[in-house]
């Protein structure tokens, strides 16, 4: 079964369209401070962003408060693209945040963006099913000088496992999908309770804003799935003239922050 050829029955934007009704200024602020923490407080101010499958719109409105000349903000998924967008209106429907729908696998559409000064795509690009072809894509889009800050799931043991896992998701039921989902949160509440955590308090609120909860729905829906190491990603993006800045590989996601020297 090819990567984009997948049968997939989770909707990415669903989910956040889900996510964006229960964001609280803590989220927001937990966003902000994961922006803070790996760019720095005042890289953000008077730079051009784009952000690759925006998602919920949570850190496109983040860079927007932060002082960004201009945030884009696209998305495949038209709810993505309704939650990034009941979010741009939260900040008042501003004239310098641009929200779209389109693929960065979309040559057209890819040629119509413009470089920008800081890209990022977090936990995106491995779901378009031509991993490789979306993150040369992406630092297509960076200037010169520019930052390019994405994540990437990281290739280990369990990737026949966790692919497996996923297709059962997109291919069972709503029953079916509830109780994959009664598993894993079983297994949440164990790990909490065999770290002397309070096993109820599952659904605790993650860095980055997200919710464990919405999280894992993330996690066990997410079709198409590749992954690669951080030698691959590293070496394929200092081909492109990029040069590794940060890296945090403690997460099934790796994180990189690049800067574009050539």
């Amino acid at each position: 079964m090819g990567m984009q050829n997948e049968k997939v029955t989770f909707s990415f934007g669903e989910n956040w369209r889900s996510f964006v009704d229960t964001v609280s200024d803590d989220s927001i602020q937990r966003a902000l401070s994961d922006i803070e923490r790996w760019l720095g407080a005042d890289t953000v101010i008077g730079k051009t962003i784009l952000d690759i499958g925006s998602g919920s719109g949570i850190h496109s409105l983040c860079f927007h408060r932060l002082g960004a000349k201009e945030v884009r903000s696209f998305d495949l998924d038209p709810k993505s693209v309704e939650s990034t967008g009941l979010l741009w209106r939260k900040a008042g429907n501003p004239s310098n945040w641009k929200v779209a729908q389109g693929s960065i696998l979309d040559k057209d559409f890819v040629a119509g963006i413009g470089k920008h000064q800081i890209v990022y795509s977090w936990g995106v690009l491995h779901h378009t099913g031509s991993m490789w072809q979306a993150i040369d894509n992406a630092c297509g889009l960076v200037e010169k000088g520019g930052l390019l800050w994405i994540a990437i799931y990281v290739k280990s043991p369990s990737y026949e496992h966790d692919l497996k896992l996923k297709r059962s998701y997109n291919q069972a039921s709503r029953f079916g999908k509830k109780l994959i989902e009664w598993k894993e949160i079983g297994k949440l509440m164990r790990q909490r309770w065999d770290a002397g955590k309070n096993p109820f308090a599952w659904n605790e609120k993650r860095e980055r804003g997200m919710d464990a909860h919405h999280d894992l729905l993330d996690w066990l829906g997410g079709l198409p799935y590749e992954v690669a190491s951080a030698k691959e990603i590293i070496g394929f993006c200092e081909d492109r003239g990029f040069m590794i800045r940060e890296i945090d590989d403690r997460e099934a996601n790796t994180v990189y922050l690049f800067s574009r020297e050539r």
